[in-house]
């Protein structure tokens, strides 16, 4: 979950995973792949009635508090990771081991799909995860954050994340009415907006004043929070009916080959091609800022807030127009802007307001896919299987972005950041192709 793929996430700001939900299920047209609603989705104006649900506003309290913390996280571990090495083939296998590690998370989500009551992950992983902030902070301060102590330290917390996304995944569904759940998603990005900008702000403003090591304190202290409002929060519902973790693993993968499940193949094969190198705006800013700009450090916050806050301008945009009926064109229209920005972050001058300009366009058009295929994946898949199913189609664009993140690191060590911008453009340009070529994916709507 790093910059670029934020990925995996909390309540609000959901890294770009948390969805609205669908009101009705629907069918796969066996002609051509369209998603067919079976029935028309009612109205829905329900932000009175989720300002009113206690649950769901404790439930965002929570999600906001551990989103920060890992807004904080993202933005510092390629800082640190490169500080401590002076390498970017380093960021690269930090990165790897951290995206690898998500496209695991299919192994957890069945046992999520089983748990009666889903906020055990939460009051378990993030204990774990604060305690590990706190030693990756303490080594760090002390000078003896080796490269063997970073990796492990990385690998316990994606880890933790693998659990807490897949419950994520299921969360809205059992706290909301279907004809709340967009609301909710709504509410949810509000919250979360100005949260995670600070939760960014933050973490840069502490690799200029402590080089990154109070990062990981804050992000220690915020899941601690965290743990606690999620403790006031039952999650139950939503239980899978197989008994047996293979049983419900199989069912997991052989619902993709249903015909309401097929469809969904082709957002898994979108998913790897834009997944590759979904870790590579981190990269990229960390290396435009330390070979272009005179104060690097200054470059680095700006850049990295400007791609926080396009993200966040674009899904306060989709949250207000609602597009559930154009989820194709979401998704089309968003790669198309993601590879023409990322094209120009390479081809502008060394210009920081320049620079951030792109940086936010980068931002607006990345948040954008995240959002409307997450959005559609909780609105389409039925709830007891939403965790495995959501897990499973992620496995493409995890393993994807795993390898990505290793060619990005090689390839920001060998090339100037002209020519790594235009090739991680290039790759997106081809996932915008894909989109548009693609039968289902470019219908898609609920």
């Amino acid at each position: 979950m790093s910059a670029g793929e934020p990925e995996l996430g909390g309540g609000a700001s959901n890294m770009g995973r948390e969805a609205g939900g669908l009101v009705a299920p629907s069918r796969a047209d066996g002609a051509s792949g369209t998603l067919v609603p079976t029935t028309a989705p009612p109205r829905v104006g329900g932000y009175r009635s989720v300002l009113r649900n206690r649950r769901f506003l404790i439930y965002q309290a929570s999600g906001i508090l551990s989103s920060t913390g890992y807004a904080v996280y993202s933005i510092s571990i390629p800082w640190i990771a490169y500080v401590y090495s002076g390498s970017f083939v380093i960021v690269g296998l930090v990165l790897f081991l951290e995206i690898g590690v998500y496209a695991f998370t299919f192994l957890a989500a069945p046992l999520v799909d089983r748990a009666a009551d889903k906020r055990i992950v939460f009051l378990v992983g993030y204990p774990i995860q604060a305690v590990a902030a706190v030693v990756l902070a303490y080594a760090a301060a002390h000078g003896e954050l080796q490269l063997p102590l970073l990796l492990v330290l990385v690998a316990v917390l994606s880890v933790a994340w693998d659990f807490e996304w897949a419950v994520f995944q299921v969360a809205p569904r059992l706290l909301l009415s279907k004809d709340e759940l967009f609301a909710g998603q709504g509410l949810g990005s509000a919250l979360g907006a100005g949260v995670q900008v600070g939760g960014y702000t933050a973490g840069a403003g502490l690799i200029l004043v402590s080089g990154a090591v109070g990062s990981g304190f804050l992000y220690a202290g915020l899941l601690v929070g965290a743990t606690l409002l999620a403790a006031l929060v039952p999650l139950r519902g939503g239980r899978a009916s197989e008994h047996d973790y293979l049983a419900g693993f199989l069912e997991g993968w052989k619902y993709l080959g249903t015909p309401e499940g097929r469809p969904l193949l082709q957002l898994g094969l979108l998913g790897a091609v834009s997944g590759f190198f979904s870790v590579a705006p981190a990269v990229l800013i960390t290396l435009d800022a330390n070979r272009s700009f005179t104060d690097p450090g200054l470059a680095y916050g700006v850049l990295f807030t400007s791609l926080v806050i396009g993200g966040v301008a674009v899904d306060l945009l989709l949250g207000h127009f609602n597009p559930r009926r154009r989820v194709g064109a979401v998704i089309v229209g968003s790669l198309s802007v993601s590879a023409l920005a990322l094209f120009l972050t390479g081809v502008i001058p060394p210009s920081l307001p320049l620079a951030a300009g792109a940086w936010f366009l980068a931002g607006a058009g990345l948040s954008a896919y995240l959002a409307g295929s997450g959005t559609f994946l909780l609105g389409y898949v039925p709830e007891n299987r939403l965790a495995r199913v959501s897990s499973n189609l992620y496995v493409f664009r995890g393993a994807a972005g795993a390898v990505g993140a290793l060619v990005v690191g090689v390839l920001a060590s060998e090339l100037v950041p002209r020519s790594v911008a235009v090739i991680v453009a290039l790759v997106f340009g081809i996932a915008a192709l894909a989109s548009l070529l693609l039968p289902a994916v470019r219908t898609f709507a609920f």
